[in-house]
């Protein structure tokens, strides 16, 4: 079935009322999508790793996320502060099961777990501060990229050899019994060829309590939002008024159902119907998608995760 026949097959068992006022997509049941990759990332006082997320290169990432650990957490560590480990489920390892191996010095070694949108590439980078004059990489640090499978579990972990006077980052897959085997990794590219970023036929919707997200139907289209309050109605109007909407393109929203009467929630579904587009609108819910994929309040449901989750579903991967 075609992405637009699945959009329309949908939506037609979905919609309540074709009224402006009622008009609006019912919430489906999550699709059968494989869940987002996983990734386990250690950190330590004196050892910084950073993850940088869709991260074609240096000058283009989505989001830059301190993974673990920072080469200022040493006075925490004086004082008795030490980070808890953080999982969202990705199976324990030798890594883990040893960690406290790393604890000397007032190391307090832990680490946190982070939600990968599949197929989009993840760079990591380290650094590290140490007294023995072990220094990888100076400035930027050591990188490496990679780019992670649907369902799959991976570790990131700075890899320190004193005598040898070497450090790397080592990328290992997680296997649900907890074996481990390498990944292959490349060097983060500095300046980025001009990757062909063709229009999309799908154009996804998040909605959170402070704003919606979205990501307009055309070539090369970044994210953009719009404040979720009564002054950000009038920006939706004029988004919607001209979005590129054309024959063919299907609308993906993805929103809790506690935002149906906010701001914007209740004024969207008025607004699709008065563009004429409210028979191509699936929605799906956040919380659905947070149990399906185990996902917690501190690794909540982004636009990234929904966009890839809407895509997906609709074959468009």
């Amino acid at each position: 079935m075609s992405p637009r026949a699945l959009l329309l097959a949908l939506a037609s068992v979905s919609f309540i009322d074709a009224s402006a006022a009622q008009a609006q997509a019912s919430p489906v049941a999550p699709a059968s999508v494989e869940r987002p990759a996983r990734i386990r990332l250690f950190g330590q006082n004196g050892v910084g790793l950073t993850m940088f997320t869709n991260a074609h290169c240096e000058d283009a990432y989505e989001e830059e996320i301190e993974g673990s650990g920072a080469v200022s957490l040493g006075f925490k560590a004086l004082v008795g502060k030490r980070q808890p480990n953080a999982s969202i489920g990705i199976p324990q390892s030798d890594t883990t099961r040893t960690l406290e191996d790393r604890n000397r010095l007032m190391a307090n070694p832990y680490y946190t777990e982070f939600v990968l949108v599949p197929g989009q590439p993840v760079a990591l980078q380290a650094q590290i501060a140490s007294g023995a004059g072990l220094s990888c990489g100076r400035g930027r640090g050591v990188q490496v990229s990679f780019v992670p499978e649907a369902g799959v579990d991976y570790e990131g972990d700075m890899i320190r050899d004193f005598d040898a006077m070497r450090c790397g980052i080592a990328v290992r897959q997680v296997a649900a019994d907890g074996s481990l085997s390498p990944v292959q990794t490349a060097p983060w590219p500095k300046k980025c060829d001009a990757p062909p970023r063709p229009a999309p036929s799908l154009m996804t919707l998040f909605l959170d309590a402070d704003q919606l997200q979205y990501r307009l139907a055309e070539e090369g289209a970044e994210v953009d939002s719009i404040d979720n309050d009564k002054g950000g109605i009038e920006d939706l109007e004029e988004m919607l008024q001209e979005a590129p909407l054309a024959a063919g393109v299907g609308l993906c929203i993805v929103s809790d159902e506690a935002l149906d009467a906010s701001a914007l929630g209740a004024k969207l579904p008025g607004l699709l119907e008065a563009r004429g587009v409210a028979d191509r609108v699936v929605r799906f819910r956040t919380g659905a998608l947070e149990a399906e994929w185990g996902l917690t309040a501190q690794h909540p449901l982004s636009f990234a995760l929904a966009e890839y989750y809407c895509r997906a579903a609709s074959g468009q991967r």
